[in-house]
């Protein structure tokens, strides 16, 4: 019996579609492939946690530092500059 996942249940009230890659073919998704990578490379690797709550202290502090730096994929300007540019030509709706 095969129980139905509440993401499966979300995307099928939203009408979105939802493909999963087949198992053992990370090549099929792999620009998530790379950033797990990265994020293992460049912060689990190089970090302990004795709790849970280190963990997640350390990992906002990471994020706060990776969104601030600078990317070549957008084109040199870090991801938080980017959100603030792609916010202000393209407002998101907002009921009144």
């Amino acid at each position: 019996m095969q129980t139905v996942h509440g993401l499966d249940q979300y995307c099928a009230v939203h009408d979105i579609a939802h493909y999963l890659i087949d198992p053992g073919k990370p090549a099929q998704n792999g620009t998530v492939e790379r950033s797990h990578r990265s994020d293992q490379e460049t912060f689990y690797d190089r970090n302990t946690f004795a709790s849970a709550a280190e963990l997640h202290r350390k990992l906002v502090q990471w994020n706060t530092t990776y969104n601030n730096l600078e990317h070549c994929g957008l084109q040199g300007v870090t991801p938080n500059e980017f959100l603030g540019k792609y916010l202000r030509s393209n407002p998101p709706n907002v009921r009144t």
